[in-house]
């Protein structure tokens, strides 16, 4: 029995895809109203400042901050970025939180392992994941977090897991991490000796000796 958990936040306790697709419609609809502009029009020029984004802070929680995102969108369509960033940022969020739920899976987990001490190890901005933190309620079983923005760099760096291992005051030997990213979660845990839990698709299922191939996360027992 592992005396602590590792654990990621999206994609692996609940289904970011849907979500993200609805908030950014949302917000889409949104600039479409007010600016009357093509949809088509929007999304190009979204994608071309999220883009933008990456490119200028590769490997930092700064790439995912859809402020961020959305003042190069105004700033591309050439609409007034401060009249409308903050409001575009609230749409998407607000949306995305609202029909943010713990997939069965992972509330099945959590009710049997939660006891044990966890730290969440998340990329993206400690603001918007303490956020889902609170939607999620899982400060009822996580007792700590780590995030991409606390850490200064990203997942797979090492320095995210040791991190994670300082604030449980436990050793590499004594944890595991569950994650939906090989690179990110599995291939950086295990790098530093963690075992580790995958949660992907049986066709993505490998044999290795620290790594355990989940599709459920109630497929866990210990």
């Amino acid at each position: 029995m592992y005396k602590g958990i590792l654990l990621d936040i999206d994609n692996t306790l609940y289904d970011y895809e849907p979500l993200h697709q609805l908030s950014q419609s949302a917000l889409f609809d949104a600039v479409k109203s007010k600016h009357g502009i093509n949809i088509e029009v929007i999304r190009k020029a979204y994608n071309q400042a999220k883009l933008q984004v990456k490119q200028y802070n590769p490997a930092t929680a700064a790439s995912h901050n859809r402020l961020l995102y959305v003042q190069n969108l105004c700033e591309i369509l050439g609409i007034c970025a401060f009249a409308n960033s903050l409001s575009l940022y609230d749409i998407y969020w607000d949306s995305f939180l609202e029909n943010l739920s713990l997939s069965a899976g992972a509330q099945k987990f959590l009710s049997a392992y939660g006891q044990l001490p966890i730290c969440l190890v998340t990329d993206l901005t400690a603001h918007i994941q303490h956020r889902k933190v609170a939607k999620l309620e899982l400060n009822k079983w996580a007792n700590c977090i780590v995030t991409s923005e606390e850490a200064g760099c990203e997942k797979p760096h090492p320095f995210m897991f040791q991190l994670a291992l300082k604030k449980l005051n436990l050793q590499a030997s004594e944890v595991c991490m569950i994650g939906d990213s090989f690179k990110k979660d599995i291939e950086g845990a295990v790098s530093l000796g963690i075992k580790s839990y995958w949660l992907t698709s049986p066709t993505n299922y490998i044999k290795h000796k620290k790594i355990n191939c989940i599709s459920d996360l109630r497929e866990i027992k210990w």
